[in-house]
């Protein structure tokens, strides 16, 4: 397939894993796939790392399966740099890496193909994960949310591309799935239905293996080829509590005559079916906050009165949108009785009497 390294198998692409030893010609044969989890090179006896085994893997996913010679020489050449670092076959310095790539039926654009797949893979190799966080809360009933998604490499930076999957249950989601844009983000939409919990889960299921496969050969004499590694997964889990949208509402009482606020009037908020839910007294500012209430409509009651001023009249008030509505109270003097005025008196004068 490449004049470098890429050998067609049924279960795809494979490339050469042990510099120094025979082909694949001389296996006899290769027995089944298998995901690797640990990696002794054979030239300098090293253990491969888990990072760079990921990191193998995902240019073999990425990359391995091509047409095109450049690309899989580059992609034979990272595979040796990963799995048998060190060696004369590894870049960035390796003899024979550097021989290998320069042959004059190799472009010369396989050894910077190779440089852009080490650093590629170095920022977005797995494993991975899926990161999820409510915009603003708590969620509230009936009202839209947004949940931030992003899904890290095991370097830590944000995958753009990235589709995710979404399953929602106690509210109605935005859309089935969304994809990380350009920035390495998504954003879901969730509207809660009613109070309770949310359960949001976010599952990116096709993402680079973490783990390449190999085949061994019969003949421990030929090298071992890598195949690229199967999808990997990663989720991320909200639950999420739903509550009643809430406002509340300030109470501002003054005086009629003097304009000026009364202190330690007496109130009562009642809901729509008369039942009281908050009581409490104005303080020295002539002013009372009522939090908490459930959107509906209220009405402020006036309960007692300072003395010298009669009982205002009820009034109705609305609580929504999450905002604190606003309620001016006027208390009327009570009128004075009318001194009256003295009336005259009219004095008749007796008659005299006498001897």
């Amino acid at each position: 397939m490449s004049h470098i390294g890429a050998y067609a198998f049924p279960e795809g692409l494979g490339y050469c894993g042990d510099p120094g030893l025979a082909g694949p010609d001389a296996a006899g044969g290769y027995g089944p796939a298998e995901t690797i989890t640990s990696w002794t090179s054979k030239a300098t006896g090293k253990t491969a790392s888990a990072g760079d085994l990921a990191r193998a893997a995902y240019v073999l996913g990425k990359y391995g399966q091509t047409r095109n010679d450049e690309q899989a020489a580059a992609v034979d050449a990272v595979v040796y740099t990963y799995l048998d670092a060190g060696s004369a076959y590894a870049l960035p310095d390796g003899k024979r890496a550097l021989e290998r790539l320069g042959y004059p039926n190799v472009s010369p654009s396989a050894k910077q193909r190779a440089t852009g797949y080490l650093a590629e893979a170095a920022a977005f190799a797995g494993p991975y994960k899926v990161n999820a966080k409510l915009v603003e809360g708590p969620l509230k009933t009936g009202r839209k949310a947004s949940v931030i998604l992003d899904v890290t490499s095991a370097s830590g930076r944000k995958v753009p591309g990235v589709k995710l999957d979404l399953d929602v249950s106690g509210a109605a989601a935005g859309s089935a799935s969304v994809t990380t844009n350009a920035d390495g983000t998504a954003t879901a939409t969730i509207t809660p239905a009613k109070d309770g919990t949310v359960d949001f889960k976010a599952l990116a299921k096709n993402l680079p293996a973490a783990h390449p496969r190999s085949l061994s050969p019969n003949d421990a004499k030929a090298q071992r080829l890598l195949l690229a590694g199967g999808p990997s997964s990663a989720r991320a889990e909200l639950h999420l509590k739903t509550e009643s949208p809430q406002g509340g509402l300030t109470l501002t009482k003054t005086a009629a005559d003097t304009r000026k606020p009364l202190g330690g009037v007496e109130f009562a908020v009642k809901d729509g079916a008369g039942k009281t839910v908050a009581t409490g007294k104005t303080d020295a500012h002539g002013t009372w906050l009522v939090k908490d209430l459930a959107f509906g409509t209220y009405t402020v009651h006036e309960v007692k009165a300072v003395e010298g001023y009669q009982l205002a009249a009820d009034q109705s008030v609305s609580i929504g949108d999450l905002k604190t509505s606003a309620v001016s109270v006027t208390d009327t003097p009570i009128p004075r009785p009318a001194t009256p005025k003295p009336r005259p008196v009219t004095i008749t004068q007796l008659p005299k009497t006498g001897a």
